[in-house]
């Protein structure tokens, strides 16, 4: 019954395609009258033509001026013929305009369905992200000559047993500081009144290099989606792994600016969060996620 409705609608969105291209575009609008100009063109052809050879036929001349005539005497024909069939072509026309109103219609409703749908796979998305869970293991391993030497491990949720990236870090400073976006997508739970924030770190600077100036972290995946926000499919709920990989690709586009964020209304607001913690070597900390969103620091033996 589905494929029934699609093949309908496809076939309904097809011709009202086509009358709004033929009778309002410009480009419509001039293959539509070519069109008619040929078919009047090839039937004054053709009687011309016919006349000629009965002219010859019978021995009779037939010049400039008869063909002439026969020609007038056609387009007067054809404009009698086209005038009454004015009632048949307003009808038409009538029953196009309600093509293309019903086709439009269509469309918003689908529009508006598929719209509910994105929404409510954001949510889920959202849902399964909120949560608490470890980003980044931070081990120092030199403060000497005013620099900070360390690795940080990042964790991947489909297997978190262990690391699943590392990246070693070389700044000037005594603290480290971890920096963070935080976007606000209280939206998606609005029916329960809970607010969502999700943070994801990306870059550390120190006291003595600004955040412009930062190292950028290599916690994401080749899609651009922060490894710690991966999930196998046994925990997912509500939501699909094809469809929750696509939504979170989404809400990492959207997280990019503040504008981008508000712009494809899945989310309120972004804004910055940081923590620091001063360096000293053989140092071990982790970097959480908090579930009320934003990002703390804790020892590496705290949990």
């Amino acid at each position: 019954m589905d494929d029934k409705f699609a093949a309908l609608k496809g076939m309904l969105y097809g011709l009202a395609d086509a009358a709004t291209f033929l009778f309002t575009k410009p480009l419509g609008l001039s293959i539509l009258v070519a069109v008619l100009l040929l078919g009047a063109g090839t039937r004054l052809w053709t009687v011309v033509s016919g006349r000629r050879l009965a002219a010859k036929a019978a021995g009779e001349e037939f010049g400039l001026g008869s063909a002439a005539g026969a020609a007038l005497r056609e387009l007067v024909s054809l404009g009698v013929r086209a005038g009454g069939v004015l009632p048949a072509i307003a009808g038409l026309a009538v029953a196009l305009a309600l093509l293309v109103g019903v086709a439009d219609a269509t469309r918003a409703v689908d529009d508006y369905v598929a719209g509910q749908k994105r929404i409510a796979e954001l949510s889920a998305t959202v849902r399964n992200l909120d949560r608490r869970y470890k980003a980044i293991d931070v081990s120092v391993e030199d403060v000497t000559d005013g620099r900070i030497k360390a690795t940080l491990s990042f964790y991947d949720y489909r297997d978190p047993k262990s690391p699943a990236k590392t990246q070693g870090v070389d700044i000037a400073g005594k603290e480290l500081f971890v920096d963070a976006i935080v976007c606000n997508f209280d939206f998606s739970e609005i029916a329960s009144g809970k607010a969502v924030n999700l943070a994801i770190p990306y870059r550390v600077f120190s006291d003595e290099v600004s955040e412009s100036q930062g190292i950028a972290l290599g916690l994401f995946d080749d899609k651009g989606i922060p490894l710690m926000y991966s999930r196998s499919a046994d925990e997912l709920y509500g939501i699909g792994p094809e469809v929750y990989g696509a939504r979170l690709a989404e809400l990492m586009a959207s997280m990019r600016t503040d504008e981008a964020a508000r712009g494809a209304g899945i989310a309120r607001s972004l804004y910055g969060d940081a923590v620091h913690r001063e360096a000293k070597k053989g140092d071990s900390f982790s970097v959480w996620v908090e579930q009320t969103g934003g990002i703390t620091i804790k020892d590496a033996d705290s949990f």
